[in-house]
């Protein structure tokens, strides 16, 4: 590769990630001029300087100096490249999405780019306060060759094993073993009734899930299988860098396989079949849908999840007409039969910790303004004030917004 199209890939992830070549000069500790000389190609740049920089801008090295790598030129057309190397991680499309049929989602579509735009902040954020971790692998931790129901029953044992999770033990705090794995979730209304949520991956980010906020009271227990759902995305999805997002029909191998690894993880036969026996003991051997309701709060899912998976092939629990007739009763009235209630779920924030902790920092050493700060957290200008004082965190002086600017300029 000759030093002009390593310069123009080197520009092209500066300008991408928002940055100044002052500021990767300072990155570098270079003069201002050696970043212009590198990306017109006048100045060779040495390995440990491209290693630096790539971490900076959160691309592979591989971006730079593969030769099929493909990357977008001036004129917005994308060059020939190997299929697997045609993602980029900062494109609002690239997503995958939690649902378990073929629905219309562009209601979304603003939450869905608000989501991806998040992403760029959180990445900008923290190239701005050189909070530069090693990059995140994008390797699987499993390699599944295809998507089939067996396939996620063995993923869903062996990662239980992993986390030394008993195979008769119910999982009802999907949020913990996220947590534990260093995804940040987070928590968004959503409009689309049958889209539970999507996952978001970069090497230079992380892992992040966002999922449905505005669940009713006797649907809260559907958020257990939703994050289920995107911890398989985390496991096997990463090395496909998202999915290319079809806002009409995102109908894909990937997410029926997400299903079925969710329902797999959280109610293993092993746990589920002497439960239900139990069970059986108390009503003369019927499955009754007081039983199926007991069984889902009893493994912290849904109704209809728990429903789906006792009619699912290999486990055949109730026969498809048995499902339907289930299916007509109402959760609610079913809690008040049998006494119990959805147990409280701990519902995530609208911004994980580390992001808002990075929007306070980045206002305290004077890097965004206090609209930003507003801007970023999606709150008011006073609500950031106060906020600020809170965090004893002075108020920067000098204008705060770009209309008080105004104000300032029209009574000089």
């Amino acid at each position: 590769m000759n030093y002009a199209e390593l310069g123009r890939r080197i520009r092209l992830a500066r300008e991408e990630a928002s940055l100044s070549q002052d500021f990767v000069a300072k990155h570098l500790e270079l003069p201002r001029s050696a970043i212009s000389l590198m990306e017109s190609g006048k100045r060779k740049i040495d390995s440990l300087e491209l290693q630096k920089f790539s971490k900076l801008v959160g691309k592979s090295i591989l971006f730079f100096l593969d030769e099929e790598s493909s990357y977008e030129s001036d004129s917005g057309q994308k060059s020939s490249s190997r299929e697997t190397k045609k993602f980029d991680e900062t494109d609002p499309t690239q997503i995958l999405f939690s649902g378990n049929q073929a629905v219309d989602i562009s209601p979304d579509r603003k939450q869905i780019d608000k989501f991806r735009q998040f992403h760029r902040n959180f990445g900008e954020l923290a190239r701005m306060l050189y909070r530069i971790s090693s990059s995140y692998s994008a390797e699987p931790f499993y390699n599944i060759y295809k998507p089939t129901p067996a396939a996620a029953k063995w993923m869903a044992s062996k990662e239980r094993a992993r986390l030394g999770l008993p195979s008769s033990v119910p999982i009802r705090d999907m949020g913990s073993i996220l947590e534990s794995q260093e995804i940040r979730v987070m928590a968004w209304s959503l409009k689309t009734p049958k889209l539970g949520g999507c996952f978001i991956f970069s090497p230079s980010n992380g892992s992040f899930v966002l999922v449905k906020s505005n669940l009713r009271a006797s649907s809260e227990s559907m958020l257990n299988f939703v994050l289920a759902h995107e911890y398989c995305h985390y496991l096997i999805h990463r090395q496909q860098r998202g999915i290319a997002c079809d806002f009409n029909n995102f109908r894909k191998p990937e997410e029926y396989f997400a299903q079925w690894f969710a329902a797999n993880f959280l109610m293993p036969e092993e746990a589920l079949v002497p439960r239900l026996i139990n069970y059986l003991k108390q009503s003369d051997g019927v499955i009754t849908a007081q039983i199926v309701m007991h069984l889902a709060l009893d493994f912290g899912v849904s109704y209809t999840a728990m429903l789906n998976r006792m009619v699912s092939r290999g486990v055949e629990l109730i026969d498809k007409n048995t499902r339907k007739n289930l299916a007509q009763e109402k959760p609610e009235q079913l809690l008040t039969q049998i006494g119990r209630s959805i147990p409280s779920f701990k519902k995530p924030n609208k911004f994980p910790s580390e992001y808002i902790d990075m929007t306070f920092e980045a206002y305290s050493q004077k890097r965004i303004s206090l609209d930003k700060l507003a801007e970023l957290l999606e709150i008011s200008l006073e609500e950031a004030k106060q906020k600020v004082k809170e965090r004893n965190i002075s108020l920067n002086l000098g204008v705060s917004s770009e209309l008080e600017l105004l104000n300032d300029i029209e009574n000089a």
